[in-house]
């Protein structure tokens, strides 16, 4: 079975991708941002040692993670953040497992993992190929700003938490420019995946 990860900063368009893989060419999708729900669900494993690590104001009365007041913490918080990645990132690796060792019994010949942080988490050595969504920093803050509701200032924060583009494009296989609209974007993919359809599934 051939695993190809899918990566991007933040809205630079790879969820969007994905969802062309899904929907326009059937492909099997794995979404690391659903594994971290599932890594810190109420009773998890995760969800307990969040708890005894950043205490328990992070949950809510329900017992759901508080993602708002925990997003808070690590934002402006290095080493915070990376006691929560340390946490999380092993949770979500099991259950990353547990679904590629189901497709790969079923037969499934090809396989994309959406990861937003594929290469800063060292993933790349555990796909057969990458593919990373690029777009323009200023279009990107123009997309943050009008999806997330916030400042010029907080939109280049959260871009600049993240790894920078140039290094990310030293570590791919495949880049796919996104500066455009959202037919742009279709033509590109469907173009790419098309001329690749024989190769990959």
């Amino acid at each position: 079975m051939r695993i190809i990860g899918v990566t991007g900063g933040i809205a630079s368009g790879k969820s969007t991708v994905t969802d062309i893989l899904k929907k326009r060419f059937n492909y099997i999708v794995i979404d690391a941002d659903q594994l971290a729900r599932q890594a810190v669900e109420p009773g998890s494993p995760g969800l307990t040692k969040i708890t005894t690590v950043f205490g328990p104001e992070v949950i809510n009365e329900n017992g759901e993670l508080n993602r708002s007041l925990l997003g808070e913490l690590i934002a402006n918080d290095e080493q915070a953040r990376k006691k929560l990645n340390a946490i999380i990132h092993p949770e979500i690796k099991k259950l990353y497992d547990q679904q590629i060792d189901f497709y790969r019994r079923s037969g499934i010949p090809t396989v994309f993992y959406d990861c937003p942080l594929l290469f800063e988490t060292n993933l790349q050595n555990t796909v057969d190929e990458t593919i990373l969504v690029v777009a323009d920093k200023e279009i990107r803050i123009g997309r943050i700003m009008a999806r997330d509701k916030l400042t010029r200032a907080q939109a280049i924060k959260r871009i600049d938490m993240q790894m920078s583009d140039e290094d990310k494009i030293s570590l791919a296989d495949t880049i796919i420019e996104n500066n455009g609209s959202l037919d742009d974007l279709l033509i590109t993919t469907n173009v790419y995946f098309t001329r690749r359809k024989l190769l990959v599934k």
